[in-house]
């Protein structure tokens, strides 16, 4: 139970940060705690909502939330959450699992590309 407790608080902190958190917990939840995929995901909706509270907080705070954006991608999110609450109740849980994982791949790989990508990109400074 503790190792859950602090496990949750870093996976929460992480996705404050905007690290994507919420992957994490799910992977979490289905590996260390046996959670069928289906109920992992269901605890991680909370647990997003919970845990990015305080980061929404703050950039109300700094004004760094477009409301049109905010509006648009809510939609959208909402559309998004339907479907694929639909497809989840269709779709064998071992698929689901496995499509699960080829998506955190795929979102890693395109992340650190973006990343490495910015950094060749990125006029270094030169001494002399």
């Amino acid at each position: 139970m503790v190792f859950t407790v602090i496990a949750s608080f870093l996976i929460a902190v992480l996705s404050g940060m905007g690290v994507g958190g919420g992957g994490l917990f799910v992977v979490f939840l289905a590996m260390f705690t046996e959670t069928p995929q289906i109920t992992a995901q269901g605890i991680n909706l909370l647990f997003f909502i919970f845990s990015s509270g305080s980061a929404v907080c703050i950039h109300l705070s700094k004004r760094q939330i477009l409301g049109t954006a905010v509006l648009t991608m809510a939609g959208f999110g909402i559309l998004g959450a339907l479907l694929g609450s639909l497809l989840s109740s269709v779709i064998n849980e071992i698929i689901l699992r496995k499509l699960f994982g080829i998506m955190l791949v795929v979102s890693g790989i395109a992340s650190l590309r973006n990343t490495f990508s910015r950094k060749k990109s990125s006029p270094s400074k030169k001494e002399g």
